[in-house]
């Protein structure tokens, strides 16, 4: 059978949408339980002499898991753009399978003493690295199956299962803290939580070994472990794409840390809302972003990709700073709604976008690298970091609106960097990122032309 080509429109192509979004719910699911029983977890593997310290010392892991997302996806790029798209996600999502997994089976500070934080740490990293493939990894992978026309709407369903798995991860937490007495929530309701993930991972990690590689891969061939490492390869003919995916993911991912880490504190601190309030009004802008998604899957399909883009950073930048002072000024929970609601469909929106942008800019032989890296470094450095420099510049600058500001310069470097980097042959709809090979072009001539597009 001659597998150079995928079929497209047939169940191969529906099964690797379940087999990638079942993953990228798994993945996502187990990033965010961390987040949501830091306490408990502070409280388990934390000498207890000093509460705030402990929990210090267990954001300052979780924040370690974001530190290692580059050096996972230099290994990851790598494995995807060598050895195949499939192989890497399968080895992402049974990384993350077996450290959330660890989380559940851990001896606790009371049992082991210091090496229990020490095991804590190991458990995050491995987190860490495997997130790094997995939402990049995901997207690329989905998309190079996607028939023509359809890679937008594909990878905003990937999206959309990934927002799932954050809130499936909220419920959880919500559901455990409140039919368990405390000793039982912290004593094996939060191991619970953890260990639910090992089914799910395996039945994902199961499907993805299952499908095919991608067409695009499959077509590089022999060429695919030829010549340069990809990341040096990327580095040296695709600079340009890598810097515009940075930009636009520093402004995403600065909205989108903002949205589910920064708002509810700032909604019941600065704008007086209920904490009640306050989580309504943030959920609501969730669900919204997450319906924006899709939209931006639609529009990256349907319209010029150049013009989408623009249009979505441009729609961040001027409507930001206008929903902080809404929910500054009126404080009321329908000032939230909309203050938030008008930015964060943008925010959305331009998650799908993002992943458009990523494979219409870079060639099959770098794809993964290219993608992985500039997504890590842009999550790294800004999105992970939104929430601690928003609350600094509330501090230092005295004003409310500073952290609006701060996201309104993102968008607006991410407007230039699409402005100007993006190359005006990938800006059609309806381009299929998944064809090997141009009319005509022998395998090497292709990425020969290809790469020369990016210097």
């Amino acid at each position: 059978m001659d597998h150079t080509r995928v079929p497209r429109h047939t169940g191969g192509y529906r099964k690797v949408v379940v087999a990638v979004s079942i993953g990228s719910f798994i993945e996502i699911y187990d990033a965010v339980l961390y987040g949501y029983f830091a306490t408990v977890l502070a409280a388990q593997f934390m000498p207890a002499q000093d509460p705030t310290t402990g929990l210090l010392a267990t954001f300052a892991i979780f924040a370690i898991g974001f530190l290692v997302n580059p050096i996972g996806a230099i290994i990851f790029g790598h494995l995807g753009d060598r050895i195949g798209r499939r192989p890497a996600l399968a080895a992402s999502l049974l990384l993350m399978t077996v450290a959330t997994v660890s989380f559940g089976l851990l001896p606790t500070y009371a049992t082991v003493g210091v090496l229990a934080p020490v095991l804590l740490l190991v458990c995050r990293i491995m987190q860490g690295l495997s997130v790094s493939a997995e939402i990049p990894g995901a997207q690329l992978f989905i998309m190079e199956y996607a028939p023509p026309g359809r890679q937008g709407r594909t990878v905003a369903i990937n999206n959309v299962a990934g927002n799932l798995g954050g809130a499936t991860a909220a419920t959880v937490g919500l559901v455990l803290a409140w039919l368990l007495p405390p000793d039982q929530l912290a004593g094996w309701g939060w191991r619970a939580a953890f260990l639910a993930a090992a089914p799910l991972g395996l039945v994902g990690w199961y499907l993805r070994t299952r499908v095919l590689d991608s067409a695009a891969f499959v077509a590089l061939g022999a060429l695919a472990r030829k010549g340069r490492a990809p990341l040096t390869r990327a580095l040296a003919t695709a600079k340009r794409g890598m810097v515009v995916l940075v930009c636009w993911t520093a402004a995403s991912a600065i909205g989108g840390f903002l949205l589910a880490g920064f708002l509810p504190s700032y909604l019941v601190r600065v704008a007086g809302l209920t904490p009640a309030d306050a989580f309504t009004a943030n959920l609501v802008a969730i669900l919204l972003q997450a319906g924006a998604a899709l939209a931006g899957g639609y529009l990256a399909d349907r319209f010029p990709l150049r013009r989408v883009a623009i249009a979505i950073m441009a729609g961040i930048a001027v409507t930001v700073v206008p929903g902080f002072l809404l929910i500054t000024t009126t404080h009321t929970l329908t000032g939230a709604l909309v203050g938030q609601g008008m930015w964060a469909i943008f925010i959305g929106a331009s998650y799908s976008v993002g992943a458009v942008l990523a494979i219409r800019m870079f060639p099959a032989a770098i794809r993964f690298t290219a993608l992985a890296v500039s997504f890590n470094v842009g999550i790294t450095l800004f999105g992970s970091t939104a929430p601690y420099v928003s609350t600094w510049l509330v501090a230092t600058t005295a004003s409310s609106l500073s952290p609006a500001v701060y996201l309104a310069v993102a968008a607006i470097g991410g407007l230039l960097a699409v402005t100007v980097g993006l190359p005006a042959h990938r800006d059609e709809p309806g381009t299929d990122p998944g064809a090997p090979l141009d009319a005509g072009e022998s395998p090497s001539a292709a990425m020969a032309n290809r790469e020369s597009t990016q210097t």
